[in-house]
């Protein structure tokens, strides 16, 4: 069991430049029926919280969503590749410590802890600012789900952790649209990644793209060629809402089918049910058992030519 990590910091606490203390108290209206509440430009990106009745989400950069909630239910509403992250689960049933590198609005985060509460999770996340407004905004506490402040890759190469899972959701916008930060990408990062996971350990990550054709395809078909030259099984799941593919690895030798996967989330959900949301059969029945499509024109990305945001074009 990995040693759990505790940020020391006050919880529940922002603080707001006087203009946009007014400007959070005035609430001005955003786009369409949104509302407003909070904006502001950190190191790394410009970001705006925003609210449609309950909804509550957190928009960066070039508008796009990267987080969403219902605030009178906060454990519904987020995307449906945050439900697909458990899958991680039909493969490692039993982990004893995880690492969440991106927090976002902490939905995962969130989720996890609840169903498993003494789970020990930690998250390294880059901006101090998304922490801040996870905290004010998203039901997030850092006293209670620790997080350490740094470049995942960075934190990675410090630290001599090993971890039984390991879920990625970064990401860096530009006017193409959202995407991996390319040294997040590489082979060389994803043998660091390996080097971090327990002997049975699973990883998890978050990409944008779709498994079939369109020009999101480049981005998951480069990532999957490039994570298979370091994984033995790479495992698909395809979101239902937007584009979004989970990729789980693991380093087993055996591959399972659905039917396996199927399986072994009914029997989990029978016998654990109350460590697990009741959707998790379902998360199984979005496995794809197939090659992403044009996988044979997909480049292996390294750290000397890794276009991730170039993939978008």
């Amino acid at each position: 069991m990995g040693s759990k990590i505790i940020l020391t910091c006050k919880t529940n606490k922002i603080l707001f430049p006087t203009a946009l203390l007014v400007l959070l108290l005035l609430a001005p209206q955003a786009s369409g029926d949104e509302t407003l509440l909070y904006e502001y430009d950190s190191v790394y990106h410009h970001i705006r919280v925003v609210q449609n009745g309950q909804l509550r989400g957190m928009r960066f950069d070039n508008n796009h969503y990267q987080t969403q909630m219902y605030i009178d239910n906060p454990l519904t509403g987020h995307f449906n590749y945050v439900d697909l992250l458990w899958q991680a689960w039909v493969l490692h049933p039993e982990p004893e410590n995880l690492l969440i590198l991106g927090l976002g609005g902490a939905s995962a985060q969130r989720l996890i802890h609840h169903y498993q509460p003494d789970l020990d999770i930690l998250t390294v996340e880059l901006d101090p600012a998304v922490v801040d407004i996870a905290e004010a905004y998203f039901l997030y506490n850092r006293a209670e789900l620790p997080v350490e402040i740094s470049d995942a890759r960075a934190w990675l190469r410090r630290s001599p952790e090993k971890f039984d899972i390991i879920i990625q959701d970064t990401y860096s916008s530009n006017n193409y649209g959202t995407f991996i930060p390319f040294h997040l990408a590489t082979y060389e990062y994803w043998n660091i990644v390996r080097n971090h996971l327990s002997d049975d350990g699973v990883l998890a990550v978050n990409v944008i793209g779709t498994v079939y054709g369109g020009e999101s395809n480049r981005v998951i078909t480069s990532v999957y060629r490039t994570m298979h030259e370091v994984f033995d099984q790479l495992y698909l799941f395809a979101a239902n809402d937007v584009q979004n593919v989970v990729v789980i690895a693991t380093q087993d030798g055996n591959r399972l089918s659905e039917a396996d996967l199927m399986a072994i989330a009914s029997e989990l959900v029978h016998t654990r049910g109350d460590e697990f949301p009741g959707d998790l059969m379902t998360g199984s029945f979005q496995f794809r058992d197939t090659l992403p499509s044009r996988l044979a024109d997909a480049i292996i990305l390294t750290d000397d030519y890794a276009p991730t945001d170039n993939l978008l074009r």
